[in-house]
């Protein structure tokens, strides 16, 4: 009986450091790949705003805080690719002057706000459909800060959201 009692332990330990070492590993290939493709997604947003007319200026490969800065004549505009959990937003209204237009742009949709639960919903849900082995692709958030000429609204911010 103390035997069994033992190998009970034992295992009960071995699946726990087991189940528990998957899910810190799991988590930072998680979050590894979220920065990567934040990456990708970055340069994809060049390439759109260049496909669109626009020169693309600076772009900052900062995993913590990356945009990328176009202008178009007299408009001038900054692409944040803000944190899905709503962490740029206020850093993106603080940003602009009081002339700038500022809008977010999730799933080719164009916001006033950015739409934290939305976004944080669907970061999180695309985790744990990672861990369950289907891979669903990372959806820019982006906070845009724009000069007062700039026509936004004709943008086909959809293009973004079908973005690789």
């Amino acid at each position: 009986m103390a035997a069994s009692l033992t190998l009970r332990s034992l295992f009960v330990l071995l699946l726990v450091l087991s189940v528990g070492i998957k899910i810190i590993v799991g988590n930072q290939s998680v979050h590894s790949e979220s920065q990567t493709m934040r990456g990708i997604a970055k340069d994809e947003i060049a390439t759109f705003l260049d496909h669109h007319g626009f020169q693309v200026g600076k772009v900052e490969d900062d995993p913590d805080f990356p945009f990328v800065s176009a202008a178009m004549d007299d408009c001038r505009l900054l692409a944040v690719l803000a944190a899905p959990q709503g962490w740029h937003r206020d850093i993106v209204r603080r940003m602009a002057s009081q002339q700038d237009q500022v809008i977010f742009v999730f799933g080719g949709v164009v916001y006033q706000d950015q739409p934290t639960w939305l976004t944080w919903m669907y970061e999180y849900w695309r985790v744990l459909n990672n861990f369950a082995g289907r891979k669903l692709r990372v959806r820019p958030d982006l906070g845009i800060i724009a000069s007062p000429a700039c026509d936004l609204r004709d943008m086909p911010w959809q293009e973004i959201a079908k973005l690789p």
